[in-house]
């Protein structure tokens, strides 16, 4: 099953994103971003395993800032996806 990690700038937007997605019935879990995944550095990201394209939709319509998605690959390894 996909993994894919939403990245956010700063926890508070994670926070934020988090909380309106478990009020949409979208299941979200807060973490840091793994160091190196991401080109800006570190991070906090909401990892979503169902419903990834209704997770960005309506984090979008909430108009909070968020950065790239990436999957986690089976091997743990991260690349970035376009969705």
């Amino acid at each position: 099953m996909p993994q894919y990690w939403i990245s956010f700038r700063s926890l508070t937007h994670a926070q934020r994103a988090a909380r309106i997605l478990e009020r949409s019935g979208v299941t979200a879990v807060l973490a840091r971003l793994p160091q190196g995944v991401s080109p800006k550095g570190c991070g906090y990201a909401l990892i979503v395993r169902h419903r990834i394209h209704d997770a960005l939709r309506i984090i979008g319509e909430a108009r909070i800032p968020n950065g790239m998605v990436f999957e986690k690959m089976e091997h743990g390894d991260f690349r970035e996806v376009k969705l």
